[in-house]
């Protein structure tokens, strides 16, 4: 346990120590109208808040490049141009426009800003022109600013809505978002996706998030609506507590009795919402590839009893007597997972659901305690005379176990959220033919939780040697907003 106390204290303490930019609030319409009357330029991030329009009439657009190319900028007759403007003036003179122009945008990095620079520009005539709007042309529609002081919605208790720095830990998954880029430091213990929680499988490991297409609207985001695009990169690694002989938690918690990988483990996972109002329709994807096949003879550290033989098969290898038996360990592998997901906000985004539908492929990988011969090779120990003998130096592979059923390929998830003042939730899956069942509840809400954890295997006779009957597992979740 001393590993993971000692990377949740290293994450917590690059969070704490990572500079980070000032955020600016979403501003209230009045803050809008204040801006731009007191700015000669406008800032993108304001631009979304005011009258847009995108102009789409081809000789119109052809003017406006021609302004912009002979300025020097790479523009194209065809590129998109946005057209920002004042608010409607409430007590214009009869006759006159009630708006100004504040920029003219073309492609992504020619712009024009301020009234009277469009106006020297690009001429009179062309800048009444383009504020007459009579001419084909598709309005933006702008974004909504904030009425008030909004509280966040819980989305994700592991995550915030809006803040520049957040720590969240808990037994499962300790995460820290890392100033006001979006970037998360995530530990995890367990295989969640694949119903082995908590120390079950093996293994943990530390992932990068980002979100690589962010949402942009603040409200939406305040309401507990995911970011478009998230990609999370990191490395597993084999766990080395938790074993039967292990004294933490001793008689509490059913120990594990599934490895993780001998070596490291790429991980990469991806979740995409097709952008939309809500987000409602996406893709995710889940891979964990090792870097170390096991394919041979591995060398481990077999002292430190780290390693857990869960089994002893009988032995049918080269040179197999009747009567051999090996002992054997069984360390998970490759995982891949895909899957589409619908997702909805009923009553003003205060209850979620989620259905996700997909397959899941997992492979557990079989080791037989080993001993060096005289020739430095690695040879399984079969017999009591060997397990007197000879002390173990390693793993001998002798075989995979992966997906051989349609039930092994099914991966099937709905999860229930309420994001009210007392935010619960809770989810039922059914993957490699195990049921994992979640909740969490608030004791003190947006600060301290309570999350439960269960599994068992589903849909077979018997668990697989490497699987409890039942695992349960219980834990405070911590959460704290720094600013």
């Amino acid at each position: 346990m001393s590993k993971l106390m000692l990377i949740a204290t290293a994450i917590v303490l690059i969070a704490l120590s990572f500079h980070t930019t000032p955020v600016v609030a979403q501003p209230t319409l009045a803050e809008i109208q204040r801006m731009y009357e007191m700015a000669t330029t406008t800032d993108p991030d304001i631009e979304r808040f005011l009258p847009r329009w995108r102009i789409q009439e081809a000789d119109l657009k052809i003017k406006i490049a021609q302004y912009f190319k002979l300025e020097g900028y790479s523009v194209k007759d065809n590129d998109s141009i946005v057209v920002t403007a004042t608010f409607p003036k409430p007590n214009a003179t009869p006759g006159t426009s009630d708006q100004d122009l504040l920029s003219i945008r073309v492609g992504p990095n020619a712009v024009l800003s301020g009234t009277q620079q469009i106006k020297i520009g690009l001429g009179e005539a062309i800048y009444n022109q383009i504020l007459d709007r009579s001419y084909a042309h598709t309005v933006i529609e702008p974004a909504i600013p904030a009425t008030g002081l909004v509280s966040d919605r819980i989305g994700n208790v592991m995550q915030p809505a809006n803040a520049r720095q957040f720590v969240a830990i808990s037994a499962f998954r300790q995460a820290v978002q890392l100033g006001t880029s979006g970037v998360r430091l995530e530990h995890w213990l367990g295989n969640d996706e694949i119903g082995y929680h908590f120390w079950s499988s093996g293994q943990g490991k530390g992932l990068i998030s980002y979100p690589i297409i962010p949402l942009q609207d603040a409200d939406l985001r305040s309401k507990g609506v995911p970011d478009i695009l998230t990609v999370q990169l990191g490395a597993a690694y084999r766990m080395s507590f938790g074993t039967p002989t292990d004294k933490f938690l001793g008689g509490i918690i059913s120990p594990r009795l599934l490895n993780g990988a001998i070596g490291t483990k790429a991980v990469a996972r991806m979740d995409f919402r097709v952008p939309a109002e809500t987000n409602d329709f996406g893709v995710s994807i889940n891979t964990e590839i090792p870097f170390n096949k096991m394919d041979g003879g591995e060398v481990a550290n077999m002292n430190d009893g780290s390693i857990v033989f869960a089994n002893r098969e009988k032995y049918t290898g080269p040179g197999a007597r009747s009567g051999d038996e090996v002992d054997v360990a069984y360390f998970l592998r490759t995982v891949a997972q895909g899957n589409v997901f619908w997702e909805t906000w009923l009553n003003d985004y205060e209850h979620f659901f989620r259905i996700s539908l997909g397959a899941s492929y997992q492979e557990v990988a079989k080791g037989a305690m080993a001993f060096l011969d005289k020739s430095e090779v690695l040879q399984p120990i079969v017999n009591q005379k060997q397990r007197d003998a000879e002390s173990p130096a390693g793993i001998k592979y002798i075989g995979l176990v992966h997906p051989s059923e349609v039930q092994d390929w099914v991966f099937a998830k709905i999860e229930y959220l309420n994001q009210s003042g007392f935010p619960f939730g809770a989810s039922v899956q059914l993957a490699n033919r195990n049921l994992l069942v979640t909740g969490f509840i608030p004791v003190i809400p947006n600060w301290l939780f309570i999350e439960a954890k269960y599994s068992t295997p589903l849909l077979r006779d018997a668990p697989a040697p490497w699987e409890q009957k039942t695992f349960f597992m219980i834990s405070p979740i911590l959460r704290f907003k720094i600013d």
